[in-house]
């Protein structure tokens, strides 16, 4: 959807910045110099893919909202606000003058251009959060052009605009050799940390197993795994952090509590993996102390309806080997359980959206109901994620769930606390929150 005629009011008074050459002319001659703050918002564009334009619409509405806002601080009431005429979608701020004593410097369009962006992306993340997982932000390009009575003052504007958006695609290409930079560093010198989140009965007191978790550096970018996995498909490196993740969950699992299994995420290109394949494998894990009967090889839906054929071959081997099976994110939206069923999975995970507040959603209980029945019928177990209040717990005992996942009953842990599991009764002496 193109930004020039976004279907939302708040573009209102931002015209293609063709319309407003006049203007800007008389600025550029009287100045001397024209200064340019572009904000590209193209990235939100992903919005409109996934969820069609009229969400696209609502984030690009608060965008043109947010980018008013500006005024009185960076963006002055006399700047000429306009929209990009080509090359994605982008806000034109053309700084009007006498904004500081001296002429305009560059360094000084370097900076406002650094705390625009930074309060953009800032606002922006809690609005595109319902709509996008990882890095889609706001880029903010910036560029400066002198007068020159040689040429004419449109070709010296249209300049200006090409000169910001190459400012533009150089930050970002500044921006992933960083981003891979950094990631390959946590690699190499194994910053990765393993946290394991216990899988509870919810009717007896005993544990089934440990989800083990990655995440990246505390108190970085990367500590949040949506975040870590996100940049790591945007720079092609998923192969390798999920390699690296784990054999660092493997390593961490050599403490785990002897009768509990440990619930590990695959994604389909470690089946590619010559070193989780065959002897291999069973040499790497007798090395650790762990047998293929302990480990549970768990799978996203999406993951394993898109890769369906590789995962039907590859999985058979595996629980050849002794492994299990689990498909997680059940009921996130895909419908591909009849494909699922031909995995034959020992146990299937309820995607936290459908065990979220499940005690008040007719509907929710209805298609845990479902699926549960489902589940019965290909001898599969029911583990219910993202239990965070006593109600949800109770509905879901009393819908027959036998094992469950939250914070209410055990948040992630470096360790292995087996403080976990109380029945739907002692889950609701803990309350209503976690």
């Amino acid at each position: 959807m193109p930004l020039e005629t976004p279907p939302h009011n708040g573009s209102a008074g931002a015209p293609p910045y063709r319309e407003c050459l006049d203007e800007l002319r008389q600025i550029l001659e009287r100045e001397g110099s024209l200064g340019l703050l572009l904000i590209d918002v193209s990235q939100l564009a992903q919005v409109e893919r996934d969820y069609g334009s009229r969400a696209f619409a609502k984030v690009l509405g608060r965008a043109t909202d947010l980018v008013k806002e500006l005024r009185g601080s960076e963006v002055r009431g006399s700047d000429v606000l306009a929209l990009s005429d080509k090359g994605g979608d982008a806000f034109l701020v053309f700084l009007s003058p006498k904004r500081y004593e001296a002429q305009l410097r560059v360094a000084d369009l370097r900076a406002a251009a650094g705390r625009v962006e930074s309060f953009l992306n800032r606002k922006l993340a809690r609005l595109t959060s319902p709509y996008l997982r990882g890095p889609q932000e706001v880029t903010v390009g910036f560029s400066l052009v002198l007068f020159n009575p040689l040429v004419m003052p449109e070709r010296l504007i249209a300049r200006l605009v090409d000169e910001a958006w190459e400012c533009v695609r150089v930050q970002r290409m500044q921006r992933r050799f960083q981003d891979r930079s950094q990631l390959q560093e946590i690699l190499m010198e194994d910053q990765l940390v393993t946290a394991f989140q216990p899988i509870v009965h919810l009717r007896e007191p005993r544990t089934l197993g440990y989800e083990a978790l990655s995440r990246g550096p505390a108190g970085s970018r990367y500590q949040n795994p949506v975040s870590l996995f996100a940049v790591a498909s945007d720079l092609d490196l998923v192969f390798e952090l999920d390699r690296a993740c784990r054999h660092c969950a493997l390593l961490a699992a050599r403490r785990l509590p002897p009768d509990a299994k440990l619930f590990l995420n695959v994604f389909p290109s470690c089946m590619y993996d010559p070193v989780f394949q065959g002897a291999n494998l069973i040499r790497l894990l007798e090395g650790l102390g762990l047998g293929p009967e302990r480990i549970v090889l768990e799978i996203t839906e999406k993951y394993a309806i898109e890769n369906y054929t590789l995962f039907v071959e590859a999985l058979h081997s595996f629980t050849q080997m002794g492994f299990e099976i689990a498909v997680d994110d059940i009921g996130a939206g895909y419908s591909g359980l009849e494909k699922i069923a031909h995995l034959n999975p020992r146990y299937l995970k309820f995607d936290m959206q459908l065990v979220r507040d499940i005690d008040a959603s007719y509907i929710r209980q209805e298609m845990a109901r479902a699926l549960k029945a489902f589940a019965d019928k290909m001898d599969s177990t029911i583990i219910a994620e993202g239990i965070e209040r006593g109600g949800e717990l109770r509905t879901l005992v009393d819908l027959g769930i036998e094992y469950g996942q939250g914070f209410l009953l055990g948040r992630p842990s470096e360790g292995f606390d087996n403080l976990v599991s109380l029945a739907a009764d002692a889950g609701a002496t803990r309350g209503e929150h976690p």
